[in-house]
């Protein structure tokens, strides 16, 4: 019984980061009702829907709602799983694990890219939506400082200690590595609520998963996060000004630095003695 309920336990952090958004969104549209309200002819359902839509706005829900999930879903990750959360980072760090998550980076984008073309190739409204998406966030242009602060900082590190965090380490106690792994993922790319997002989400988070179990260390997942978010947020105007065979070098380079970090990783990995970033099952609590 204690497994079933870690099972449906695993779906509680995303249920509740998704609840933890909308319930952040009351107070900023309760103070544009309020301003609306000075001014009645002006509070119409389009003007509303034209206030949320703004960069500025979904930025400021974005970022309140990731550094509350990060007080939120570390501590819950610490309290109730043993995580190392607050781990020293002497203790963690091995340099050349570290090299390895930063030369999987590349690869890691690489592969994205492709699953974008392909998976638009095929539904091409979904492309159009996620164009849409990500338009009304602000990355159709120049950044913000606030939307690179979220989408590459605190957006990451939030989501790690959701997913790869709590997530995984309930989804652990109830199922094999694996598929524990897989459950998080899937959960993790249902929570961007868009279909090209979530597929490579998919994707992305069962690397994650998997780097965080192998290391030991669930800084290891919000490093390879924070350096994919960064990729993606600078270096794809830098890669669409190079000429297809400038590519087509770059994408050769990447995946033999993506073939080098998955060895590093693979031969760097901490020792026994070395504590989990995902507790064994004699490590968590039995109550939930």
């Amino acid at each position: 019984m204690k497994k079933v309920g870690y099972f449906f336990f695993s779906f509680l952090p995303a249920l509740a980061s998704i609840t933890l958004q909308f319930v952040l969104m009351i107070p900023f549209v309760g103070i544009a009702t309020v301003v609306f309200l000075n001014h009645p002819s002006a509070l119409t359902s389009q003007s509303l829907d034209d206030m949320t839509s703004l960069v500025s706005f979904s930025t400021g829900i974005s970022a309140v709602y990731a550094a509350s999930g990060i007080v939120i879903f570390g501590l819950w990750y610490q309290l109730q799983f043993k995580g190392n959360v607050t781990k020293n980072v002497r203790q963690w760090l091995n340099p050349k694990m570290f090299l390895g998550v930063v030369c999987t980076v590349p690869v890691l984008q690489v592969a994205t890219g492709f699953i974008i073309t392909w998976v638009s190739s095929l539904f091409p409204q979904w492309l159009k939506f996620y164009e849409d998406l990500m338009d009304s966030a602000g990355f159709s242009g120049l950044p913000s400082l606030p939307l690179i602060l979220y989408a590459v900082l605190l957006g990451p590190i939030a989501e790690e200690l959701t997913f790869r965090g709590v997530t995984l380490a309930s989804a652990k106690k109830a199922l094999p590595f694996w598929t524990a792994n897989l459950l998080q993922a899937f959960l993790f790319g249902a929570f961007h609520m868009n279909m090209i997002q979530g597929i490579y989400a998919f994707g992305l988070g069962i690397v994650l998963g998997l780097v965080c179990e192998k290391s030991g260390c669930i800084w290891y997942s919000i490093a390879l996060h924070i350096g994919f978010n960064f990729w993606g947020t600078f270096a794809s105007e830098f890669l669409a000004d190079i000429s297809p065979i400038g590519i087509c070098i770059l994408y050769i380079l990447f995946i033999f630095l993506g073939i080098l970090g998955a060895w590093l990783i693979s031969h760097n990995l901490p020792s026994k003695e070395n504590i989990s970033a995902i507790p064994k099952e004699s490590q968590i609590p039995s109550d939930i």
